[in-house]
């Protein structure tokens, strides 16, 4: 059996859950890929796995497992019946697993193209469902599927955090902003900053982004914020979009976890709004359903990415990254090699302490 090193995550809590040690290489099976990691984003879910919120999810037998899912590298073997894909090529790899892969019978969601919700949905580095190891290891596998090739101008780095973006690119589909809408975006993380881009390419350009720190509403405005708002300075983030705002039409928000930002949102936005929801909360947040009627709101929820018509989001944020619609180095504050974890973690962990937005883990 090849070996390689990797950083392993046995389910307890950060940091004594972790490991870098050895552990056994994929092999591809065919219709899969072996890819050589060069470039892993460090993502908010890996974080609530690895504080212990969501570790619920994670069946035991799927333990020791190797967490990360936001993945750039190199093809280094191309199982039986794979064409189009080579040994040495360069790609981005969509980390969802659905029917198609796993060599199912398509469930409905697949059927429609929705294959973000499949029944059977598996994801390289989230073990919840399926044991695929991810990018905070040397090497992972991937259904051929899921392998977009890099374009020669696209750096692994911009492009190991195409998740982030295609998450956006769908909820920008979901939401349908005009133009000429009003939008605030709750959260300037990875997820919010990449949000704020979508929107600017979409033609929308009256954008108020709410930061909880300055140096992330510095970032907003860099990326093209018309106003932003740091809760650091005026904590009632409802009060201080209202200063800015007679009207909101759109509110994004961003930021999940503990936070009452679905609230914040059903507050700021205008009768007959649109609320849409791209953070993962973990556990029962507090509504006011009472105004969510009587303004007659839409609440939308937008999970993960999928096909939009005939076209992958994964595609389209790829697309997008190429033309310079977005850019991604700018959001990569901090960098480090995976045997250099602890330093990598701990900056992913306290944002506020290393001014961190994404942290990316490298090849040694």
């Amino acid at each position: 059996m090849r070996m390689m090193k990797a950083l392993l995550w046995d389910g307890r809590p950060y940091p004594d859950g972790l490991q870098w040690t050895s552990a056994p290489r994929p092999e591809a099976q065919p219709g899969w890929v072996v890819i050589e990691n060069r470039v892993t984003g460090i993502c908010g879910s890996d974080l609530h796995y690895l504080s212990g919120a969501m570790r619920q999810q994670v069946p035991d037998a799927n333990l020791p497992a190797i967490l990360g899912h936001e993945n750039a590298g190199l093809v280094v073997e191309v199982g039986a019946g794979v064409t189009g894909i080579s040994i040495g090529d360069r790609v981005a790899a969509e980390p969802l697993h659905p029917c198609q892969a796993q060599g199912l019978p398509p469930c409905p969601a697949c059927q429609s193209g929705q294959y973000h919700l499949c029944a059977n949905l598996g994801h390289v580095g989230i073990p919840a469902r399926l044991r695929l190891p991810g990018g905070f290891g040397q090497y992972s596998t991937y259904h051929h599927s899921t392998i977009f090739p890099l374009p020669d101008g696209v750096s692994f780095e911009e492009s190991a955090i195409l998740d982030v973006l295609a998450c956006c690119v769908h909820a920008l589909h979901i939401g349908q902003p005009a133009p000429g809408d009003a939008v605030v975006v709750l959260g300037c993380g990875a997820i919010g900053l990449d949000m704020l881009q979508c929107l600017h390419a979409a033609g929308v350009r009256d954008i108020i982004c709410v930061a909880r720190y300055p140096f992330q509403a510095a970032a907003a405005r860099n990326l093209g914020a018309a106003e932003t708002i740091c809760l650091d300075d005026t904590p009632d983030a409802v009060a201080a979009v209202n200063n800015i705002a007679r009207s909101v039409d759109q509110v994004y928000e961003c930021v999940g976890g503990n936070a009452d930002t679905v609230q914040q949102a059903i507050d700021i936005c205008r009768p007959g709004g649109t609320v849409i929801m791209l953070g993962f909360f973990s556990g029962v947040r507090p509504v006011n359903l009472s105004t969510v009627f009587l303004k007659e709101l839409r609440i939308l929820a937008a999970d993960g990415y999928s096909t939009w018509g005939s076209h992958r989001e994964f595609g389209i944020a790829l697309r997008m990254l190429n033309t310079h619609q977005v850019d991604h180095l700018g959001l990569i504050t901090h960098r480090f090699t995976r045997s250099e974890w602890r330093a990598g973690f701990d900056a992913a962990f306290n944002k506020r302490d290393h001014k961190s937005i994404k942290v990316v883990l490298e090849a040694s």
